[in-house]
């Protein structure tokens, strides 16, 4: 029997991804609240879904390696799709470091030791595109992170300090915790594939409507959503068609890139230097 696991999966784009995947074997949603985890349990099941629940905070190892053992005990372990995180405004530097960086590399080393085949999906965030040059995390930081997970907590927030303003300085550890996700994806997928024939690739959204997104919603957001073709946030199931269509086995010739999926923001110059005032826009008449 196929398992399959979503970490994040009580709310937004993780709650979206357990609805959409294939309903031939059990779909584990884990997350650190078990109210949320069972209402969305009780939700899906009602639409037909086969939905079992796990606590799990990923900044913990242990809850990680209780997570994978769990999953494969039920079967063989398909499908992971690691959409566990924290926003800028949800905690402190620190904690931001250990949930979406650190949880990152427990998610795909742990899943790693209990997967024969099938896909790793990590979701980063089109944040991770716009940090200046001078804030990208060293390789040295990579190694660290694998020798002492402590120190590169400590270090990637010390990084992260900048204008000694908690919601400035928040907001740039989200975006070095993103950035070291994805390239933590892109690390893995060599060895993940050679080894173990698994998929590992990562999704960068841009602003999704979620739960934890109504926190970010500022006027920095209103100019992003300026730079999208769409003028909008997706919805959290156009994320969750794009990560379970590329999850899906007939598209396994694809490892190690990010997929880039924030209405074409990114590419039409939103970045860290233009979220803070609205530049003008380029004309639609231009002649490209």
């Amino acid at each position: 029997m196929k398992v399959n696991v979503v970490t994040g999966g009580g709310s937004g784009i993780g709650k979206a991804v357990a609805a959409m995947l294939p309903k031939d074997g059990p779909v584990i949603i884990a997350g650190r609240t078990p109210q949320k985890l069972e209402r969305t349990a009780l939700e899906l099941n009602a639409e037909g879904c086969r939905i079992l629940t796990a606590v799990c905070d990923v900044s913990k190892r242990e809850d990680v390696r209780a997570l994978a053992l769990y999953a494969s005990s039920l079967g063989d372990v398909d499908r992971v799709i690691h959409c566990a995180g924290v926003s800028g405004s949800m905690a402190d530097r620190e904690t931001i470091i250990r949930i979406n960086a650190l949880g990152t590399l427990h998610v795909n080393q742990e899943f790693f030791k209990v997967m024969r085949g099938g896909c790793i999906v990590d979701i980063a965030s089109d944040s991770g595109y716009m940090l200046p040059r001078i804030l990208l995390l060293r390789r040295s930081a990579y190694r660290l992170a694998l020798a002492d997970e402590d120190a590169f907590a400590a270090k990637a927030a010390r990084k992260a300090r900048l204008v000694g303003k908690d919601r400035i300085d928040c907001q740039i550890a989200y975006m070095i915790s993103k950035d070291f996700a994805r390239r933590y994806s892109e690390r893995c997928a060599f060895k993940y594939m050679a080894l173990k024939g698994i998929r590992v690739f990562s999704v960068s959204p841009g602003f999704v409507k979620t739960p934890m997104t109504e926190l970010e919603k500022s006027k920095e957001s209103e100019n992003m959503l300026s730079y999208t073709g769409h003028r909008r946030g997706a919805d959290p199931e156009e994320l969750a068609y794009v990560i379970t269509a590329l999850a899906d086995e007939r598209a396994r010739y694809l490892i190690g890139s990010d997929i880039l999926c924030d209405g074409g923001a990114v590419n039409n110059g939103f970045g860290a230097l233009t979220a803070r005032k609205r530049c003008k826009e380029r004309s639609l008449t231009e002649n490209w």
